[in-house]
């Protein structure tokens, strides 16, 4: 499947490099969400702006102006649930997502907070995950029959998900070096998924570096989750965890999809 190519920039002052090219900017400060937007659309696209924020998600102070700009903010947290309530209005109106770091076991009572309450939302998956919380997670996001919005990456990998394909839930959270280049200091780079290189491979394709898994004969690519997972937690001692929530993951999107 032929996906769009997205370029990631970190760095406002390059937008002016690219033309006609559909763009993701990374940005800590609030205060410059609707100039990024002016710059951006005067000659590419916005795909979105991804907002790290060293706040919970009731400490950012939203404004109705953003309301048309394509937001996806990474906080470390919630917040008070009557805060947050308090908020609901303002986000409703926002095209707003929100990923939360899956090392944090308060992280996933929240993203269910956030789905139950209409709110697009996220667990980020890293070696620190809790796979046990994660592996729950799976079946609030595609098992609950409440209505309820939809929950990354679990989402992502059901809606795409074929028999006898790879899916790489990487893509939801800008990781998939198929789809995103980053473009820093008039340099291109392809986006690097959370397993770097462990040396220059033999590859096929330098934009699959899933592919050295096996020219290198590892575990990862004899692992029944592979399909999904791709190697990205490769340098984990103990992989029982991603190997459990990622065959967990598949057997649910399997019967979900293909056995009803």
């Amino acid at each position: 499947m032929n996906m769009e190519h997205i370029y990631i920039i970190q760095d406002v002052s390059l937008i002016a490099q690219l033309q006609n090219k559909t763009v993701v900017v990374e940005t800590d400060d609030l205060n410059k969400i609707e100039d990024i937007q002016n710059a951006v659309q005067e000659h590419n696209q916005l795909f979105c702006i991804k907002l790290n924020v060293n706040q919970d998600i009731t400490s950012i102070v939203f404004k109705d102006e953003w309301k048309n700009i394509p937001l996806v903010v990474y906080p470390t947290g919630l917040g008070l649930v009557r805060d947050f309530i308090k908020l609901l209005p303002l986000l409703k109106k926002l095209n707003v997502k929100f990923f939360l770091d899956g090392a944090s076991a308060q992280n996933y009572e929240a993203v269910q907070i956030l789905s139950s309450l209409g709110i697009y939302s996220g667990i980020v998956i890293n070696e620190n995950a809790n796979w046990e919380k994660l592996t729950d997670m799976i079946y609030y996001a595609l098992c609950n029959r409440v209505q309820h919005a939809p929950v990354e990456p679990f989402q992502y990998v059901y809606d795409t998900y074929k028999r006898q394909t790879l899916v790489d839930y990487g893509t939801v959270f800008f990781e998939n070096p198929e789809r995103f280049e980053y473009l820093a200091e008039g340099r291109r780079q392809k986006a690097i998924p959370i397993t770097l290189f462990s040396k220059a491979p033999l590859v096929a394709d330098w934009n699959k570096p899933w592919q050295r898994f096996f020219y290198e004969g590892t575990e990862c690519a004899a692992c029944e989750g592979w399909r999904i997972c791709l190697g990205k937690y490769a340098a984990m001692k103990d992989k029982n965890g991603c190997r459990d929530f990622t065959v967990e993951l598949l057997d649910v999107v399997e019967n979900r999809k293909f056995k009803q």
